[in-house]
């Protein structure tokens, strides 16, 4: 069977229905992406404190000083006690791990 005859009433009414229905698609997509840039974002309370938390870690200083100095004036001096077994028992354990 050959269809020669194309452009009946049926072929141009569906025509007409598809163009419709891509436009209307284009205009729900616009829609869509207006009201994407108009949502709000609310954080529970939880996620409050743990925002305020991240913030205080942020702020706070990486090396406490008041720990450090009297550990390495202990140190310069001599009278900071070494363990050498603990020394080399932890070299040796970290020498393992990396294999």
């Amino acid at each position: 069977m050959k269809i020669t005859d194309i452009q009946g009433t049926g072929v141009t009414q569906l025509q007409n229905e598809q163009a419709g229905a891509v436009e209307s698609r284009a205009d729900q997509k616009t829609e869509t992406t207006q009201r994407a840039t108009a949502d709000n974002i609310q954080l529970s309370p939880k996620a409050k404190l743990m925002q305020k938390a991240g913030e205080a870690i942020a702020k706070a200083p990486d090396v406490r000083q008041e720990k450090v100095d009297p550990l390495k004036d202990a140190v310069n001096e001599g009278s900071y006690p070494v363990d050498a077994k603990k020394v080399a028992n932890s070299i040796i354990a970290n020498l393992l791990m990396e294999r």
